[in-house]
């Protein structure tokens, strides 16, 4: 009897573990920004540190999430190929060359969203059905 509750529960957090993994995530923008749609090399270079502007000129800020959150290693696997901490070694050699810092990060999606929605230039990455009329989906990530 034990056994097969065990297995139940086993089976149970398997799935939960692959819909967390698998969750759809969007790139958003604070929907008063003017920016419709971005396209994937524009993203990278956002999240990146290389583009301070939006194309109509509008400072961008961007937003990360936390290590903790799987939606952070996601996110840059699928954009650009890479860990969780190639990407903080990447931010760890910028800041010490003093060339920029790392965008700040916050716990979830809600967060997220909040801050884009706070500011003009407000840009970050939430799963799809986070997204909401306070944000502009602006690019879909695809496994």
């Amino acid at each position: 009897m034990i056994g097969r509750w065990l297995r139940f529960l086993l089976i149970g957090a398997l799935c939960l573990g692959s819909a967390v993994a698998t969750a759809e995530l969007v790139v958003v923008v604070n929907a008063r920004s003017g920016v419709a749609a971005m396209t994937r090399n524009e993203v990278i270079n956002i999240f990146f540190g290389r583009n301070r502007q939006f194309f109509n000129g509008t400072e961008v800020q961007p937003v990360d999430l936390v290590d903790s959150n799987p939606q952070r290693a996601q996110f840059y696997r699928l954009l650009v190929g890479k860990d969780v901490s190639e990407i903080n070694a990447y931010w760890s050699r910028q800041i010490f060359t003093g060339r920029m810092q790392a965008p700040p990060r916050l716990d979830n999606s809600e967060e997220v969203i909040k801050w884009v929605a706070a500011r003009p230039g407000g840009i970050g990455f939430v799963e799809l059905s986070r997204a909401d009329a306070r944000v502009r989906v602006v690019y879909e990530l695809k496994p």
